[in-house]
């Protein structure tokens, strides 16, 4: 499911039967696209000291999430949950990062790739609202946090 606009998240609500609970989700869902943007929206990240980092995939991860694969140490099992975490919590499909954070007169900057296009959050883009004219793929996380999945 795609991001969409607030005009047509009321219209939809509008055409449902329902339209208090339906005004209740629109509300629910103007919350959601003033969310100020961050680095774990888009990839598997965590916020450590007031800073985003980037999450690399731990070895054996996808059989870990098979079945496939039980990790003696407790380090690597650890490693394996909060990859698994932050990946839960991503609201957005298909992006990876290009750069990692960085300054760029005096405004800290991250970049990321989607197809050909690097965005730039923290410049161009401030709150998921910012990015609903790309119309980005929602996560099954963004759709249930956004109400879109209703």
């Amino acid at each position: 499911m795609k991001l969409v606009s607030m005009i047509e998240r009321v219209r939809i609500a509008s055409t449902e039967p329902d339209h208090f609970d339906n005004m209740c989700d629109c509300i629910c869902y103007m919350h959601f696209l003033n969310q100020p943007l961050n680095l774990g929206m888009f990839v598997p990240a965590i916020e450590v000291g007031g800073k985003w980092e980037v999450l690399e995939m731990p070895n054996k991860f996808e059989d870990w999430m098979m079945g496939a694969y039980f990790p003696s140490s407790k380090s690597h099992i650890k490693q394996l949950e909060q990859y698994q975490q932050a990946k839960d919590t991503v609201l957005f499909e298909g992006f990876e990062v290009e750069k990692n954070i960085y300054i760029r007169n005096g405004l800290l900057t991250t970049f990321f790739l989607r197809g050909n296009e690097i965005w730039e959050i923290n410049r161009k883009f401030k709150t998921i609202s910012d990015l609903i004219k790309y119309a980005p793929t929602l996560t099954a996380k963004g759709q249930e946090l956004s109400g879109l999945n209703k």
